[in-house]
């Protein structure tokens, strides 16, 4: 089965401002090192709502959506309490193995010294920063243009989050700069602790971090998975998100956070995801199949025909 709409390509004015909003909020909060975690961007997704004249529709669609995510959250912290030992040297033989010999992240760290390697720890600490404002800003613009694809997508996000806790939890990696502070790896300096600060929620302060939750990379499957959910509402702009992954994917290696194996599991990780509730899920959830008008009222038409693109 498959569904089809057609719609205006070009963001509505709403869109256009919220993206504006966002992109401006989050970046003074980056600026004055404030970590944009999900909590905080629900209150900025707050003026966008009243904006759009839907409140109560949008306290409906996202505090569930929130609240399971920041129990996710919660639940990272369970893993390296569960005494399993990390794998440490596995993911870094298998990256030598599969550059011959080499890691990226060292080679990228080693090519760019001084200013240029300064000026790109930066950029890519940004980058970093930006884990949750990307695939929520995404978020916020399927759920002006599309409700159901709104749905879609954050039921994505929260499915593959706990299919990744599970795997975290059964089987704990270590990134590169970890190896390194075991002597497994050489050449890999953790440099998103020597850039920016971070100072997070009162809420984000009493969780524990995971650094045993590497592979799959959930900072490469968050930004493919949104570009996988936009083709279906604007197919040009997904092509925007798509160029995001991207950098979100050399930055993620190049601070050393992630090897580039973890990159690829993440990357297919969010493919396999999508497919299976595209292909799977939809097809037996109503709400899922439906193609709901934009809030923006930009033109959407659907198939009579109950499926998914």
């Amino acid at each position: 089965m498959r569904i089809t709409w057609h719609r205006v390509q070009r963001p509505g004015p709403l869109v256009v401002t919220a993206l504006v909003y966002l992109v401006a909020a989050s970046g003074i909060m980056i600026w004055r090192g404030i970590s944009v975690s999900p909590d905080y961007i629900l209150l900025l997704c707050v003026p966008v709502a009243l904006l759009s004249g839907h409140i109560l529709r949008f306290l409906r669609d996202w505090v569930p959506f929130v609240a399971i995510f920041l129990g996710y959250e919660a639940m990272r912290g369970i893993a390296p309490k569960a005494g399993i030992p990390p794998h440490v040297s596995d993911l870094a033989n298998i990256e030598q193995t599969i550059f011959g010999g080499h890691l990226p992240s060292a080679v990228l760290q080693a090519a760019t010294p001084g200013t240029l390697g300064r000026v790109l720890a930066y950029g890519a600490t940004v980058v970093y920063f930006c884990h949750f404002v990307f695939p929520f800003g995404v978020a916020l613009v399927l759920w002006l243009a599309n409700r159901s694809q709104f749905l879609r997508y954050t039921t994505v996000l929260m499915g593959m989050s706990f299919l990744a806790f599970v795997l975290f939890l059964l089987v704990p990696t270590a990134p590169p700069w970890y190896a390194e502070s075991q002597g497994v790896v050489h050449g890999v300096t953790k440099l998103i602790s020597t850039t920016l600060p971070s100072y997070v929620s009162p809420y984000y302060e009493n969780l524990n971090p995971n650094p045993v939750a590497a592979f799959p990379s959930l900072h490469a499957a968050f930004p493919f998975v949104s570009f996988l959910a936009l083709r279906g509402v604007y197919p040009r702009a997904a092509w925007i998100a798509f160029g995001w992954c991207v950098l979100v994917w050399f930055s993620v290696v190049y601070l050393g956070e992630h090897y580039a194996v973890d990159v690829f599991g993440g990357v297919l990780l969010a493919a396999l995801t999508w497919l299976v509730l595209m292909r799977l899920v939809v097809p037996r959830v109503r709400v899922l199949q439906h193609v709901a008008p934009s809030l923006d009222d930009a033109e959407v038409t659907a198939s009579k025909e109950p499926a998914v693109a």
